[in-house]
């Protein structure tokens, strides 16, 4: 069907959308402070009912509250108050990271590629050229070198992993005591977080972690089986199982690094010496915002020497803007890694991210051992991830001199040294340029060969900072790690912009470096040597302290009940503190002071209400202008986006899911399959429904395969209790063609504000509520809606007035937006430009009216007015031009004189057209007639035309000529 969408005003929809997050009810994670015992703080909790230490050693805690009679993130924030909490945060339920895969070839291609899959010749990881070099197994220091596998077990039995497998020979199995002292019973062959004892063995069902250890440590040259990237390697199972919670994940981790510390600090003689960490599992869309602990071990771990890779999500997504957890976690001692085929190209369902994934890894259909002393093809990131820790393994095992030192001496910059030869060492690799960190691909023997270059050199000192002294103001504190070889070491330090250098000889760290000037820049270097051989590190620069500043984490947090929190980290100069506030808009502040780091204003705080917040610090000899003005918005606003609602369980929206959803042409949304088949589409800005308003609705599903039967169900949350009760069922609907209609009624006595709509949505039938348990095919959108009452008899808003004409069906059809008046009837009266004044008046229970008989010769004015009980509101106004007819076939263009290349498109789009052709301007509509875009064309014969922030789906071209004439093709978004 030919179409002609012609649009005089249009209504601009602000679409926010959000990234679902499954959390376990009655959980919190928090990290006390040190020094603070539990049991005593635990005391003065009365929401939490239980602490479960998180490993045996730090002070962080899974704590447990009655969820039925406390909101999990308003006792998160009440906490967070609390003095003795260093952080907290919820408990989120994660998956793990494997794609199934069908057996194909017995074959490890990712060693050596000759083309068995029908792959690239050479694309593989070097592997034979790297054993040339080393196998794995022990470090020029003679440690044996150990793997963590984080995965759902292992086969304790299997023939080709038994003799690799990490035992824990101070412990005596199955005797139900701690033998070795380190808080773990019967840890013999590894520990399971999931179950809290020490059988890693895989289950029935767990058929992930076996194929993980084999790619990693394989027995190689035994005569039996596969080979790992390390033909000799000890392998530590923890078993954490998946879709578990984000404490167990933390206490996996936890089992590992203290075993890491037992070995550092005991010289060797208990722990394990674990280098590397493998996750190939992880949380899509998570967010390091959201797990601030989890983020934050893995610089613990680094700390202890310690290197940790992650898979990144089996979706092509970017998962730098999408979120991913571990690989967005910031940690120099994480490594994300993508996964790359035969072919040497990056599977198309492996997430990229040119921040957060540094390099790719051969794993698609990698053949490894199996559960059952068996053996099978593997594949996904879960594959590629342990490629690159078994690599990380292997390259400890180097037979370097000077980093044998570097290992013994500073445990984490040698892990940093592994990461950089690693990194500084990939292939490149044209399908990951420019959306991963390096562009590669893991070169195990190039990666050997770099962090085998200059073993006999003097390393410079590792770990170098400097930091100002925190007791006093004319000192600075150094601190450094050296090597072996290191004979001297001098420390030398100036004043920032000058020349002459003051020099300590013979130092050692840590080294206080005083008589400096109070608020003063330095520049710090240090000299070391190795017999003749000298070296320098880079020059730090670093400022005393006694600085008269406003703090730098100076914060402001809006609280419930009208009240703001402010705090500050306290600066040495500083005797007091003054923080002053005002309502946005107004001249007059109000001003507070505090000799502590915070404080509490309450007091005539207006809710929902925009204040503006300034700093200034009070010293001795001088006092700092107020400054670092920021704005916030106290709390009050509505129950949506402050209270805790609950979240359905997972969708699968992939054949089917809700595709646009229209509450009185005020509220319009368009959307594809979204993740996990549930989002949280936020607010729409400046629109508002009232009390007492009756608003129509149409839901529309999506579909891959066909139209299916629907169910539709809106909740609102009328009393903005943060519960949706059965007798705030909104609208319900079922129907078989994917369209659902009705309207729907904002009750008089509804609390205004913003609150939260569900929309949901399921295949014949919305099952278990309006926060489901149970998987279902559908998909499920939250909306927050402002309520307010209603302002007298109002027109609704001009700028949502518009007309679309139908050529094909000769409808001329007119639409506007919900008014702020209560009822939901308008009245719309029209009459011809050029006749005799006479309106046709139409009343309708809708935000629109199709005139199907209208001459399109001719233009018209219409009216548009609110019905409410007093009658008659104010018009509002619009017209129809008049230069269409009915016969168009005049100022048509030819399909033939313009082109779209590419259509379908992504990004961007091109228009082409004919000399003859004198175009004017290029619009862009939406189906329902909305023009999205404008673009110039005058005095060209082509334009580009962009496409970015548009959803997939169909879109209608039309191109404009100087003469009046014009032509329209459809142009598919992907």
């Amino acid at each position: 069907m030919r179409s002609l969408f012609l649009v005089l005003a249009l209504m601009i929809t602000t679409l926010l959308t959000a990234q679902r997050q499954d959390f376990i009810p009655g959980q919190l994670i928090v990290q006390l402070k040190e020094g603070v015992v539990v049991k005593h703080w635990l005391a003065d909790q009365p929401a939490l009912t239980d602490a479960h230490q998180i490993g045996r050693r730090g002070n962080r805690y899974l704590l447990r509250f009655d969820h039925n009679r406390y909101v999990a993130t308003t006792l998160r924030d009440q906490l967070w108050r609390d003095p003795a909490v260093e952080i907290i945060q919820r408990d989120k339920v994660l998956a793990y990271r494997r794609r199934p895969n069908d057996p194909r070839y017995g074959q490890q291609w990712h060693h050596r590629n000759i083309g068995q899959l029908g792959g690239e010749n050479d694309a593989d990881f070097r592997s034979e050229a790297a054993w040339d070099l080393t196998t794995g197994g022990l470090t020029v220091n003679g440690d044996t070198i150990v793997v963590a596998v984080l995965d759902d077990g292992v086969d304790l039995d299997h023939e080709d992993l038994i003799g690799n497998l990490w035992i824990n020979y101070e412990e005596i199995p199955d005797n139900g005591i701690d033998d070795d002292g380190n808080g773990y019973v019967d840890d013999y062959n590894g520990f399971d977080s999931d179950d809290d004892d020490g059988n890693p063995g895989a289950g029935q069902s767990d058929n992930h972690g076996t194929p993980v250890n084999g790619l990693i440590g394989a027995t190689g040259n035994n005569g039996t089986g596969v080979a790992g990237m390390n033909w000799t390697v000890k392998l530590m199972n923890i078993r954490n199982g998946f879709l578990v919670s984000e404490s167990e994940v933390l206490q996996a981790y936890a089992y590992a690094l203290e075993m890491r510390q037992r070995y550092n600090e005991t010289n060797g003689e208990r722990g394990a010496y674990v280098v590397v960490t493998n996750a190939s599992w992880g949380e899509d869309g998570g967010r390091p915002e959201d797990s601030p602990i989890w983020c934050g071990f893995y610089e613990e771990l680094g700390a202890a020497g310690i290197l940790n890779v992650g898979a990144t999500a089996n979706s092509n997504v970017d998962v730098d803007t999408a979120g991913d957890l571990p690989t967005n976690c910031p940690s120099d001692y994480l490594v994300g890694v993508t996964n790359v085929n035969t072919f040497d190209e990056k599977v198309r369902q492996a997430g990229f991210g040119a921040t957060s994934i540094d390099l790719g890894a051969y794993g698609e259909d990698a053949f490894t051992t199996g559960n059952g002393n068996g053996y099978e093809s593997f594949g996904g990131t879960s594959a590629a991830a342990p490629m690159v820790a078994g690599a990380i393994a292997l390259l400890y095992s180097a037979n370097c001199a000077n980093f044998g030192e570097l290992l013994a001496a500073d445990p984490a910059a040698a892990a940093l040294r592994v990461r950089r030869a690693l990194l500084e060492s990939t292939k490149p690799n044209a399908s990951l340029a420019g959306i991963t960190v390096t562009g590669g691909v893991l070169d195990a023997r190039a990666a050997l060969d770099n962090l085998l270059t200059g073993c006999d050199q003097c390393l410079t000192p590792t770990s170098f900072t400097v930091k100002p002294q925190t007791a006093t103001a004319t000192a600075l504190m150094a601190d450094f790690r050296t090597t072996a070889s290191i004979t001297t070491a001098d420390l030398r330090y100036r004043p920032t912009g000058t020349s002459a250098w003051t020099t300590l000889s013979d130092v050692s760290a840590p080294l206080v470096i005083s008589g400096l000037a109070a608020c003063s820049s330095y520049d710090v270097q240090l000299l070391a040597g190795c017999g003749a051989s000298l070296v320098e590190t880079e020059v730090l620069t670093v400022a005393t302290d006694g600085c008269c500043v406003i703090p730098e984490d100076f914060t402001v947090t809006a609280q419930q009940n009208e009240f703001f929190t402010v705090s500050w980290s306290e600066q040495l100069a500083g005797r007091f503190y003054r923080v002053r506030y005002r309502e946005a808009g107004t001249e007059n502040w109000l001003t507070r002071t505090s000799n502590a780091d915070q404080l509490g204003l309450a007091g005539g705080i207006k809710s929902c209400t925009d204040y503006e917040f300034e700093f200034q610090t009070d010293c001795d000899t001088f006092v700092t202008d107020f400054g670092r003005r920021m704005t916030i918005t106290s709390t009050g606003c509505g129950s949506c986006n402050e209270v805790d609602y609950c979240e359905p369980d997972l969708f699968d929206n992939s054949e089917e899911w809700i595709e646009r959803v229209d509450l009185g042409g005020l509220l319009v949304r368009r959307s594809g399959p979204e993740g996990a088949g549930y989002v949280d589409a936020g607010a729409t800005e400046g629109v508002t429904f009232v009390r007492g308003g009756v608003y129509p609705i149409t839901i529309d599903a999506g579909f891959t395969n066909g139209v299916a039967e629907e169910e539709f169900r809106v909740y609102v949350d009328w009393d903005q209790n943060g519960i949706f009760r059965s007798n705030e069922i909104a609208f319900e609907a079922k129907n078989e063609d994917g369209t659902a209609t009705g309207f729907i009624t904002v009750p008089e006595d509804a609390d205004t504000l913003l609150t939260r709509m569900r929309v949901m949505m399921q295949f014949r039938n919305v099952r278990g509520g309006p926060c489901p348990i149970v998987l279902g095919s559908g998909e499920v959108e939250d909306y927050c809606i402002m309520i307010q009452d209603a302002i007298g008899c109002a027109a609704p808003p001009v700028e949502s007035l518009s007309w679309v004409f139908d050529e094909d069906d000769g409808i001329l059809r007119l639409r506007w937006g919900g008014s702020a008046a209560v009822g939901g009837s308008y009245r719309v009266r029209y009459r011809p430009v050029n006749g005799d004044g006479t309106y046709t008046e139409v009343d309708v229970d809708s935000v629109g009216l199709n005139l199907p008989e209208f001459s399109t010769c001719e233009g018209f004015e219409a009216e548009v007015a609110s019905l409410c009980g007093e009658g008659v509101g104010e018009y509002a106004a619009f017209s129809f031009p008049g230069n269409i007819c009915t016969s168009l076939e005049d100022l048509l263009l030819a399909d033939d004189d313009w082109s779209v290349f590419p259509n379908p498109a992504a990004g961007v789009t091109n228009l082409r057209w004919s000399s003859g052709i004198r175009a004017q301007r290029v619009e862009l509509y939406d189906l329902l007639g909305s023009r999205l875009r404008t673009a110039d064309a005058n005095g060209t014969q082509s334009l580009r035309l962009r496409l970015d922030g548009l959803a997939a789906g169909v879109y209608v071209l039309r191109l404009v000529g100087q003469d009046g004439k014009f032509g329209t093709k459809r142009l598919v978004v992907r």
